[in-house]
């Protein structure tokens, strides 16, 4: 279901090294509907799941993984369900119960109420910057950028959050049921949105065109194609 992921494990296992190219980037379609989004993240989900069952024993068996690497691949792989609980507990357990209950030390203990304070701080964190994050790029995004800040704003905020977690939590459940039931669906290509949504021109490709974006492209493809030329001159 995600064969990136598995590749990367696989690789990852091997000794091997994979390295961030700032450079590199490529632009997406969302989904066109809700149904499309939903079959696109369970799709993903149910992937990690998967990998994550296949490869997790291998992530403390000796091998050519470093310690760092160990930690990391048993962080982002298998705690990740735990912090799924933990995050049931303190989102829609414990921060119901401070509705009837305050957070006070007279009531929970200074630990609980120093902890619980810590969070709720800790989280306004990622919301705070990733706000401020979306007005510094608004002269970058046209007319679409106020609209842009206001749902970074909604979603990163902890009520998004909780929100969105419900979504998680939900595919997370879909995941776990069709997996231990055998009832995983083969891949199915996610219906996209019109191809003019990001800027392109809305018409089929022709047969071995390369599409460049021109804030983006470093002249790497233009010194190939200039050298191309060259070769085929000579070689003429």
């Amino acid at each position: 279901q995600t064969e990136d992921v598995d590749m990367a494990i696989q690789q990852l296992l091997d000794g091997r090294r994979i390295e961030f190219c700032a450079e590199s980037r490529s632009g997406e379609l969302a989904p066109i509907d809700c149904a499309g989004m939903w079959k696109q993240r369970l799709r993903w989900t149910i992937g990690w799941d998967e990998t994550s069952l296949k490869h997790g024993g291998a992530f403390t068996d000796s091998g050519r993984l470093t310690c760092r690497a160990r930690c990391g691949l048993v962080w982002t792989f298998l705690v990740r369900w735990f912090m799924t609980l933990l995050t049931v507990g303190a989102v829609w357990v414990g921060f119901p119960l401070t509705i009837f209950y305050p957070l006070k030390i007279p009531i929970w203990g200074k630990l609980i109420t120093r902890l619980g304070q810590v969070c709720f701080f800790s989280g306004c964190g990622p919301w705070f910057f990733a706000t401020l994050e979306a007005i510094l790029q608004v002269k970058h995004r046209g007319r679409q950028s106020c609209i842009q800040v206001f749902f970074v704003f909604l979603v990163a905020s902890p009520f998004g959050f909780a929100s969105f977690f419900l979504f998680n939590l939900a595919q997370q459940a879909v995941s776990c049921y069709k997996i231990s039931t055998g009832k995983v669906d083969g891949w199915e290509v996610t219906a996209r949105g019109p191809a003019a949504g990001m800027g392109w021109a809305d018409k089929r490709e022709e047969s071995g065109m390369i599409l460049v974006e021109p804030d983006s492209s470093d002249g790497e493809l233009a010194d190939s194609s200039e050298s191309d030329s060259e070769t085929g001159s000579i070689s003429g």
